[in-house]
């Protein structure tokens, strides 16, 4: 464990984010991750639970990985963590004449019933468009995805996928994305990385010219892509992020406070994600915000155990940039969203709260249910801001 401020950091893995300086660069076991745009912005302390890169050999797509009518072929090309080794990482047809399908692919062992994201760092050569095809998932049932490699990056056509999202990174790189669910008898899937000639046509000219890059590809149980995770002759596990900060009830209001979270959105559903969380170490005196996995922005306060508000309107439209302030008092709880008031409740008391120390930051007291997201400021008062005040605090 190390010390972020005030907080105790504890992650027993690296971490792998975007630095300011325009490559991907390595945060050592247990030191906070914070992640840039590739403008150079702050994006924000990415905070995310554990996952773990099915795809071996990510960087290799001359080792484990099977060509088709393809030549991995090493290139100097700089891959996103700013290597400019020669390195497999060049995927150019065979050369073998007239046209078609020119891909690598991995067979990968996963859990039935389970959603998926597949991602992988594509840039353009000779080619400037590529597809990602996830092969017989769900009882014969594939997945496909086009992708543009140029400018702010585009989709194209897409069939029988949950989601898909393309990233432009620096040095014209862009991670490109799809998400799936696995059937409920399928335990394998064939994670195909394919040229591509247009937006709409995985057909290209085999004359030995055809390529594109290709680096970090990654499969994992998620909804979404989470940061990078290499990978050589096996699977490897980023550890959950834990911030917390202990013994601190001098800082917290007790009877009556604001919580305040900045965060960069990036995923609305299906998980249950704490921002920002005041609490006795246990689930029976607990004042927090946090999102359901209904899609639902809440507050949150429990007094010895029973709750005494409950309150939040739908997030599922939420990206980008949030500001969320939870202003509490007893019968005057009030849950404010960038600069307006979205949820209040006048009613619950605060008379039975013990003692808050804990202070978690993107988690919930029990250390999981991580916000999945970039965290940019976090505040906590020890009064109930106004109104006012707490427009103000988030107004965009």
């Amino acid at each position: 464990m190390a010390q972020f401020g005030d907080f105790t950091v504890d992650r027993n893995s690296t971490k792998y984010v975007l630095g300011s300086g325009g490559t991907i660069i390595s945060y050592a076991t247990d030191q906070p991750a914070f992640e840039f745009n590739a403008d150079g912005s702050y994006k924000g302390l990415l905070v995310e639970p554990a996952a773990t890169n099915l795809c071996l050999r990510s960087e290799d797509i001359n080792t484990t990985w099977v060509a088709y009518q393809a030549t991995p072929t090493q290139s100097t090309e700089e891959t996103p963590d700013g290597d400019t080794s020669s390195k497999y990482i060049k995927l150019v047809d065979d050369g073998g004449g007239g046209s078609g399908g020119v891909r690598v692919y991995q067979s990968i062992t996963v859990l039935a019933n389970t959603k998926y994201t597949a991602s992988v760092f594509l840039k353009a050569d000779q080619l400037a468009f590529a597809y990602l095809f996830v092969n017989d998932y769900d009882g014969g049932t594939d997945g496909s995805q086009y992708f543009g490699l140029s400018g702010a990056g585009s989709l194209g056509t897409a069939s029988n996928l949950d989601d898909s999202s393309i990233e432009a990174y620096p040095n014209g790189w862009y991670r490109c994305s799809v998400t799936w669910t696995q059937g409920a008898a399928d335990t394998n899937m064939l994670l195909w990385i394919q040229l591509a000639s247009s937006i709409t046509n995985a057909d290209v000219d085999r004359d030995g010219t055809s390529s594109i890059f290709v680096w970090g590809a990654q499969v994992e149980a998620s909804p979404i892509a989470t940061s990078y995770i290499p990978t050589t002759t096996a699977s490897v596990t980023r550890v959950k992020d834990d911030i917390t900060q202990t013994g601190a009830s001098s800082l917290i209001g007790q009877t009556e406070g604001t919580l305040y979270v900045e965060v960069d959105w990036r995923l609305a559903s299906g998980t249950f994600q704490h921002l920002l969380s005041v609490n006795d170490g246990s689930s029976s005196n607990r004042i927090l915000i946090y999102n359901q996995n209904d899609a639902t922005l809440r507050m949150v306060a429990i007094a010895n155990n029973s709750l005494q508000t409950i309150q939040g309107p739908s997030s599922s439209g939420y990206s980008g940039i949030q500001k969320i302030a939870f202003a509490y008092a007893e019968d005057d709880f009030e849950l404010y969203r960038n600069g307006s008031s979205i949820s209040s409740d006048t009613t619950g008391s605060l008379a039975a709260l013990a003692t808050l120390t804990d202070i978690d930051l993107g988690q919930s007291y029990s250390a999981i249910q991580q916000a999945n997201m970039h965290i940019r400021a976090a505040a906590i008062y020890p009064t109930r801001l106004s109104d006012a005040e707490c427009e103000a605090l988030t107004t965009l």
